[in-house]
């Protein structure tokens, strides 16, 4: 199972997840990395841009396997362009286990009228739903 480590020098995302068992073809649960590549034959960039869309170049790695502090263990397929110091490291929620809305995380509100003029707020709602006890 061919896996690359890639540390970063400060904390990472707190909802990234992993699943140690989890393949290009099972993510299982498991957050894909994604890199944008930012040196082009050895000179520095932004980031390299594709010449026909004008898009950036995104490269999908594969699944999070492990997170070791700072480090993220991912499992990639064999021939995956792997990334290079410098490069804009991204990942992505797997839409397969993930697709209720936010969990979490939380939202402050304040609502204010600068008007003199009287208004009347029609509705104001909110999904919650328990995670777990």
């Amino acid at each position: 199972m061919p896996t690359i480590d890639l540390a970063f020098p400060n904390n990472i995302n707190v909802s990234i997840q992993h699943n140690s068992t989890a393949t290009t073809t099972n993510p299982d649960g498991a957050d894909i990395i994604y890199f944008a590549p930012t040196t082009l034959n050895g000179v520095h960039n932004t980031a390299i841009i594709d010449p026909i869309t004008g898009n950036a170049t995104i490269v999908e790695l594969g699944p999070v396997t492990a997170i070791n502090g700072n480090i993220i263990t991912v499992f990639y397929d064999v021939g995956t362009q792997l990334p290079s110091n410098g490069d804009f490291i991204m990942f992505a929620k797997n839409r397969i286990v993930n697709m209720s809305t936010l969990l979490g995380y939380f939202a402050r509100l304040r609502i204010k009228n600068n008007s003199k003029d009287k208004a009347e707020m029609y509705s104001i709602s909110v999904d919650i739903t328990e995670s777990s006890k």
